[in-house]
């Protein structure tokens, strides 16, 4: 029962994860989009998109935050193992437990922060200055989202750390371009 639990969480947040990381891609179109609308609208018709430099640093904010919990999926943060390649699997693991905990503190607490600005910025109406008066509230959403999946993949990897650590047995992430398994799968 608990590693069917365990199973259908991982499956479902590996799910969001993938949905984060194509909507951060189609996201980082968008902006190569605006971006070169503007220019174009700029140099043939005098007139660049309104906001432009606003709307592309506001979309930036998805592009970073929603893929993030699929990096710490596939182990893809910048590390530097030159202290740690000596060390046994059972260290490791627990390594990863403590790192892996100490970054969902960290950027938990930044997505509580800035989440819980929302309601009042909402309530207030809060925009940023420009001629288009684009709201604050829904880049804050977006990176809110991101945080929170990050947060729960973290979860994740704190448990495979200190299993890590307690049985000895390190299990790798799936391939960043490998094939999806199902559950009947070896």
């Amino acid at each position: 029962m608990f590693y069917t639990i365990v199973h259908l969480y991982s499956r479902v947040l590996h799910m969001l994860e993938r949905v984060a990381l194509a909507l951060a891609g189609m996201i980082l179109l968008l902006m190569g989009g605006v971006m070169t609308a503007s220019v174009l609208g700029k140099e043939l018709f005098l007139r660049p998109i309104p906001d432009d430099l606003l709307i592309i640093g506001l979309l930036n904010v998805a592009v970073i935050a929603l893929p993030l919990a699929y990096v710490e999926y596939t182990r893809g943060h910048i590390s530097v193992t030159i202290t740690t390649d000596w060390m046994g699997v059972r260290v490791l693991g627990a390594l990863r437990a403590f790192g892996a905990m100490a970054m969902g503190i960290f950027f938990g607490g930044i997505g509580f922060m800035v989440s819980m600005r929302m309601p009042t910025e909402i309530a207030r109406g809060a925009y940023y200055d420009g001629i288009l008066q684009v709201p604050t509230w829904p880049m804050k959403a977006v990176f809110g989202f991101g945080i929170l999946l990050l947060v729960l993949r973290l979860v994740g990897s704190v448990v495979a750390g200190i299993h890590t650590a307690i049985t000895g047995i390190d299990t790798p992430p799936d391939e960043p371009h490998g094939s999806d398994h199902t559950v009947g799968e070896v």
